[in-house]
């Protein structure tokens, strides 16, 4: 099942959206990118004004309904120095018995970064997400990245102790007991006090015309280190297989100034077995390529932690 097309969305949502954006849509091109089973689409009315609207209804996908409630409610916090859309209005119906909901935003008209495989837009994703400020007000309420992923950062031992499982390649199981040790630190070091969006992938940054980083999607927003959102980028910059140098962004860019080694280390090592251990559970409904991605996901931070030791220090 693909995702929900604008078509699909009953005709009393489709008339709220309507209502905030003044006049009649008369075009809607949906977007492919992402795993979520509710609809995505560009939105015009008759008199030229755009949006961006996200569409779900419970019945789809009852988790993924409650994390566009959650969105909605960071969105409506979020500081204007933060690069992204505004949120415009929330419209909600139910109908047949099934909850509905849409989140109407502005449209930006912008690329996703990585479009060519040459690593020219790392630079400026991490300029973007090196401005995240420190989360105060009704962003202090987030949750905290440490506590989200305590558990998630677990996952190297429990592998271990219940058998390690099959998505994990013979040359990183040889690993595993190095992984679990380093990963034994991870929770405390992604503590911090600033905003993270704490999902960032291509498909959730746009780049517009002038060159500048919009960030999108915002339902895992938490509280924690200001350097995790730039180090799990250059994670899905090598998950697409960017031809960048990594490393040489790590010590450069001021986003990870003073960051130490070994924290990194724990880090990736913590992701590595978070993501093997997702990748090892059944399909979830309605998203049939997400085990696959966090299987490259798991793959590509257990290379990148095996590169990393094999340099002297």
């Amino acid at each position: 099942m693909g995702r929900t097309t604008w078509t699909e969305v009953p005709a009393t949502v489709r008339a709220q959206v309507e209502d905030t954006l003044g006049g009649r849509i008369v075009r809607a091109d949906s977007q492919a990118s992402g795993f979520s089973p509710g609809g995505a689409d560009r939105v015009v009315t008759a008199d030229g004004r755009r949006a961006f609207v996200k569409t779900l209804a419970r019945s789809r996908n009852a988790d993924g309904f409650r994390l566009h409630e959650q969105e909605a409610r960071v969105m409506a916090h979020l500081p204007s120095s933060v690069q992204a859309p505004r949120l415009l209005a929330t419209p909600r119906e139910t109908v047949d018995g099934d909850d509905w909901i849409a989140l109407v935003l502005e449209d930006v008209d912008g690329r996703h970064p990585g479009g060519t495989p040459d690593g020219s837009d790392v630079a400026a994703v991490l300029d973007a997400l090196h401005t995240l400020p420190l989360a105060t007000g009704d962003l202090a309420t987030l949750p905290r990245l440490a506590d989200e992923l305590a558990e998630e950062f677990g996952a190297w031992d429990r592998m271990l102790a219940d058998g390690l499982p099959e998505v994990v390649p013979r040359h990183v199981a040889a690993s595993a007991p190095a992984f679990a040790r380093a990963a034994g630190s991870a929770t405390a070091s992604v503590d911090g006090g600033h905003l993270a969006h704490v999902d960032c992938r291509a498909d959730n940054l746009l780049v517009d015309a002038a060159g500048h980083v919009w960030v999108v999607d915002w339902p895992w927003a938490s509280v924690g280190a200001h350097w995790f959102d730039p180090l799990t980028y250059l994670l899905d910059v090598l998950v697409r297989g960017e031809d960048t140098d990594v490393e040489r962004h790590l010590a450069t860019h001021p986003v990870f100034a003073g960051l130490p080694s070994p924290t990194v280390d724990a880090v990736l090592a913590g992701l590595a077995g978070t993501f093997f251990e997702k990748a090892s559970r059944p399909a979830v409904p309605n998203m049939p390529t997400l085990r696959d991605f966090q299987r490259r996901e798991g793959l590509a931070a257990a290379e990148w932690l095996i590169r990393r030791w094999a340099v002297p220090r």
